[in-house]
C-alpha cells in the first residue's frame, strides 16, 4: 500500500483537501491545449482519490500520556507517543492492527483492550470499534474473528494523549490461533482528525502491525515493510489487551468432523468383534 496521500496535521490551521488544484488552463492553441490536457491527466492519474492508502500522522514530538491503560495486560509499547497515526478525511473506514506476536494470546479470551488516542481539531467524542483478527504473521486477513462498537470523549489533543479501556463482550470467541491483530477501525470523514498513538523510540525493537481502508480492496499494508515515511521508525501501535485463559475448545470443520466420524465407526466396529 503505497502511493499514499501524506498529510502530516499539526503544522497547519486551515481544512486540508483533497481537491486537486490545476494551474493550467486550457489554451484556444490546439498544440497548448493538447499538452495542458496531457498535463491534467497526469497529475490526475497520480491523484490522492485514486491512491490506495490514505494515512496521516500528528507531527512528531513527545507525546504526554496520563493515566492507566492495561500496564498489567499485554503491552508491546514502552509507554511513551512520539506520534499517531490516522486518516485523511476522504477515509470511509480506516483499521489500524497490532500484531500480538505468538504464545501470549493462545487459548485466552479478550477481557478489554486499552487504546491511546489524540486528536488535532475540536471535537473530542469518537466512536470506532475494536477489531480482532487471527490471522497469520504475515497478514490478519480478510475475515475478522469478532468486532465490537465503542465511543470515547475528551479526546486529549496532540501532544497530549490518553488511553481508553474498552470492556469485550462476555460472549466473545476464545483465541486459538497462535498470532491475533488487535486494533482499531473508524470512519474518518465523520470522525475526523482523531490519531492512534504510536512508540516510534529508536531503542525498541519494532513490533509487526497492519493498515488498510476502503480503497485497499481487502489488503492491508504492513508498518514494517511500507515505504510511508510515517512509519519510517515505527517500533509498535499503542494497542493493549488484557486477557485470561480459558480452556481450549478445538472448533470442528469439516476435517474435524470427518474424524469424528471415523472415531464413531472404528468405536463401533471395535465393539462388535469384542462380542
Amino acid at each position: 500500500m503505497t502511493g499514499g496521500r501524506l498529510l502530516f496535521v499539526g503544522r497547519r490551521n486551515s481544512e486540508e483537501s483533497d481537491a486537486v488544484s490545476l494551474p493550467l488552463s486550457l489554451s484556444p492553441s490546439p498544440p497548448h491545449a493538447l499538452l495542458n490536457l496531457l498535463v491534467i491527466l497526469l497529475v490526475l492519474a497520480v491523484s490522492p482519490a485514486d491512491a490506495t492508502s490514505r494515512t496521516t500522522a500528528v507531527e512528531r514530538q513527545a507525546g504526554t500520556i496520563p493515566g492507566p491503560g492495561c500496564e498489567d495486560g499485554l503491552v508491546l509499547d514502552d509507554g511513551t507517543a512520539e506520534t499517531a497515526y490516522g486518516w485523511v478525511p476522504s477515509a470511509v473506514w480506516g483499521e489500524y492492527v497490532q500484531t500480538f506476536p505468538v504464545g501470549p494470546l493462545v487459548s485466552s479470551r479478550v477481557d478489554s483492550v486499552c487504546v491511546c488516542w489524540t486528536r488535532t481539531r475540536t471535537d473530542d467524542a469518537l466512536d470506532f470499534e475494536i477489531v480482532v483478527y487471527s490471522g497469520s504473521e504475515y497478514s490478519p486477513g480478510r475475515t475478522e474473528l469478532f468486532s465490537f462498537p465503542a465511543s470515547v470523549v475528551a479526546v486529549p489533543q496532540w501532544p497530549d494523549a490518553a488511553f481508553v479501556e474498552v470492556q469485550a463482550p462476555p460472549d466473545a470467541p476464545a483465541l486459538n490461533a497462535s498470532v491475533h491483530h488487535i486494533g482499531v477501525r473508524w470512519n474518518p470523514s465523520v470522525d475526523q482528525f482523531f490519531f492512534l498513538c504510536a512508540d516510534q523510540s529508536p531503542t525498541d525493537a519494532p513490533e509487526s502491525g497492519f493498515f488498510r481502508d476502503d480503497r485497499s480492496e481487502g489488503e492491508w499494508g504492513s508498518v514494517l515493510e511500507s515505504s510511508d515515511p510515517i512509519f519510517a521508525d515505527h517500533a509498535a501501535m499503542m494497542v493493549r489487551a488484557r486477557a485470561h485463559r480459558v480452556a481450549w475448545i478445538p472448533t470442528a470443520g469439516s476435517v474435524g468432523l470427518v474424524v469424528f466420524a471415523l472415531l464413531l465407526v472404528i468405536s463401533g466396529w471395535v465393539v462388535l468383534r469384542s462380542r
